[in-house]
């Protein structure tokens, strides 16, 4: 059983529960924006976040990464590292000409979705992720990417590389782009029970506390989807 959502229903609450989940300012909309990226192609990105949000506890582990810097490769170590945090600052270090690497990541399909978003007037990225013998690989370019991917390790936390390349051929980024025409048509099809758990993180929003002494301590998001 599916149900189809739209693109800015999941937006506003994959914000609000990045929010609520104690992601900082500017990462949470990244986040959320990301995570949207995914859903209208396919990618399970719903299923994605709630995984983090399940794993983590709010607020507790979004501290500010260290960076290993040898000229050749930025290495980029946070407590617990995840798509999440590390996609927007990983991309900015990569956009600099700098090989990026983060070990031990969670959430790598986040990194795809911020680089194919960045992947605009003739830049591209390749990111790769492995854990085991398990490999997968993105080509990113013209806001699309290009994937060769794992089914069942895709989503493991892993070793995930990123640098500058060559953007992929329009050919090979046409399946993703029609999902995506596909999906902001028709809604976009997204597992009940995954919307259901984020629906109830999204609730978890503070208000200021000041109206938090008045009205209780958060704020709603319309359960009618």
């Amino acid at each position: 059983m599916s149900i189809r959502i739209s693109s800015a229903e999941i937006l506003q609450t994959s914000l609000k529960a990045l929010e609520g989940h104690g992601v900082a300012h500017g990462l949470d909309f990244d986040g959320a924006t990301n995570v949207t990226w995914l859903a209208t192609r396919g990618l399970a990105g719903i299923s994605v976040l709630v995984a983090e949000l399940q794993d983590t506890e709010p607020g507790a582990e979004w501290i500010e990464p260290y960076i290993e810097d040898d000229d050749d490769v930025a290495t980029i170590i946070s407590k617990r590292s995840s798509g999440l945090l590390l996609a927007p600052g990983a991309t900015d270090w990569a956009l600099n000409g700098q090989d990026v690497r983060i070990p031990d990541c969670h959430a790598p399909l986040l990194f795809v979705a911020e680089a194919a978003r960045r992947s605009v007037e003739g830049i591209g990225f390749r990111i790769k992720w492995h854990a085991g013998s398990a490999r997968n690989n993105a080509r990113c370019g013209h806001g699309e990417a290009a994937l060769s991917l794992d089914l069942r390790t895709v989503n493991d936390a892993s070793t995930v590389t990123i640098k500058l390349a060559r953007p992929p051929k329009a050919k090979d980024l046409a399946r993703l782009a029609a999902f995506q025409t596909k999906s902001l048509r028709d809604g976009i099809t997204v597992d009940p029970h995954d919307w259901d758990a984020l629906k109830v993180a999204a609730r978890r929003v503070l208000v200021p506390t000041s109206d938090r002494s008045r009205g209780g301590a958060g704020a709603d998001v319309d359960d009618s989807a």
